[in-house]
């Protein structure tokens, strides 16, 4: 009886995998269908490239690759961006989109695993990203890049856009980092008085157990993020389908969703202190690329007064601060069609090459 109790689990178990597997496939595969590209000119590719010494991974997507080049910088301390994929989707009529799992993080992690990342510090990314913009001039055939940093993505962009300014037409920073322990006390207040105005006891409670930053522990700053998604209810909403993304993400396999939650967790083991000591203002005022901000003012995480505090006293050829309303964090992906209407009307222009 106890065999037959036993064997009658493992069908039933493995029907139900089997099943899951199954229907993961099908959504995959319309996934696939409707980000497929069927343009003349366009340009499609996925491919590791050296940089750093280490094979990291390339996503290059656009309809005409005549048009300006955009580098996303994927924030997180290790969230590679290829499933947002479906949200890029529309930049990709206007732009040729390239994503970059840098290293420790995705596809790259994968490919090279803990004992083949190399150096894992914040000055080595920032050396990688360079030379991968480097690199996507040649493939491209382009003069200059679009820059974008993306939350902790713009701790690596604003530094390049510091350091090699004859690389980009502009910088765009969304949830730009500036002071990062500032940065982070401002968070804590902001989320604190948000949850206790919802009355959410146990948002409430978790950051009352942690206390203000800075934090010794990592899991300690992983549960106040976590409050973000009470905090910020747009933002809550696009979170909890994250895992659909993932799950039915064309350009992941099982592996590959292994493989992103264990750069998560080694990316940020690794580089946590380094985020956290980031100071933007040790670069300097003065910038010789065009510097655009578009935030969400209500974003918890990167609270936008300070950005704005340090946008004001910022010297560049030109400069403009562009707030989405209603937005908060992730507003790219929130507030999408706003966003992809501030980029069009304000920073495409400058990306259009002879």
């Amino acid at each position: 009886m106890l065999k037959m109790v036993v064997l009658s689990v493992v069908i039933v178990v493995a029907l139900l995998v089997g099943g899951f597997l199954a229907y993961r496939a099908y959504r995959q595969n319309q996934n696939e269908q409707a980000l497929t590209i069927r343009t003349s000119r366009s340009i499609e590719e996925s491919l590791f490239v050296r940089i750093g010494g280490i094979d990291q991974f390339v996503s290059i997507r656009g309809e005409d690759a005549a048009n300006p080049v955009i580098l996303v910088l994927h924030g997180g301390m290790g969230t590679s961006y290829v499933s947002f994929t479906p949200i890029f989707r529309s930049w990709e009529k206007n732009f040729t989109v390239v994503q970059w799992d840098r290293r420790g993080v995705g596809k790259t992690y994968g490919r090279n695993g803990r004992a083949g990342s190399g150096e894992m510090t914040l000055e080595r990314a920032i050396e990688d990203g360079t030379e991968l913009a480097e690199y996507l001039r040649g493939r491209l055939h382009k003069e200059k890049l679009i820059l974008l940093g993306h939350s902790m993505g713009s701790m690596i962009g604003i530094s390049m856009a510091a350091k090699r300014p004859d690389l980009f037409h502009a910088y765009v920073g969304t949830e730009q980092v500036i002071d990062m322990a500032r940065n982070e006390a401002v968070s804590y207040q902001m989320m604190l008085e948000r949850v206790r105005g919802a009355g959410n006891e146990k948002a409430i409670k978790t950051l009352e157990r942690i206390g203000p930053p800075p934090y010794a522990a990592l899991r300690d700053w992983g549960d106040k993020q976590q409050v973000a998604e009470t905090a910020d209810p747009a933002y809550g909403r696009f979170a909890s389908g994250m895992f659909g993304l993932l799950m039915f993400s064309p350009a992941y396999s099982l592996k590959d969703l292994i493989d992103f939650v264990a750069g998560q967790q080694f990316s940020g083991s690794t580089l946590y202190s380094h985020w956290m000591s980031f100071d933007a203002r040790r670069l300097g005022s003065s910038y010789a690329t065009p510097i655009f901000i578009i935030q969400g003012p209500d974003d918890v995480m990167t609270p936008t007064a300070l950005v704005r505090e340090w946008f004001d006293a910022v010297q560049a050829p030109r400069k403009e601060f562009v707030p989405i309303d209603g937005g908060g964090h992730l507003v790219m992906a929130t507030a999408a069609d706003a966003y992809l209407a501030a980029l069009l009307a304000r920073v495409r222009p400058l990306g259009v090459e002879p």
